[in-house]
């Protein structure tokens, strides 16, 4: 009986974020995007489950195929949350 090889993974994109003036905010390393609205979006990274708050947020552009995300307007706020990809816990697992 034959072995197969495992299935490769695919490797961790790099995960940068680059914000211009708090309104307009770059990313690579998406994921996938869980949730948006004007107020808030929720993106999975390759650092992790990813919060961005806002008002009169926008999606500019949405490349998930190569892992990049634009978004437009007034950024307040972004959290890390859960763990990231080094295991550690975001800020939130401070206050449990």
């Amino acid at each position: 009986m034959a072995r197969t090889a495992p299935a490769a993974e695919t490797p961790a994109r790099p995960h940068t974020l680059t914000l211009n003036n708090r309104k307009s905010l770059s990313l690579t390393g998406v994921k996938d995007v869980s949730s948006f609205d004007e107020k808030q979006l929720i993106l999975h990274t390759e650092g992790g489950p990813l919060v961005i708050d806002g008002d009169g947020l926008h999606v500019t552009a949405l490349m998930l195929d190569e892992g990049r995300v634009s978004i437009e307007g007034q950024i307040n706020a972004m959290t890390y949350t859960g763990r990231n990809a080094a295991g550690r816990r975001g800020l939130s697992g401070l206050f449990r």
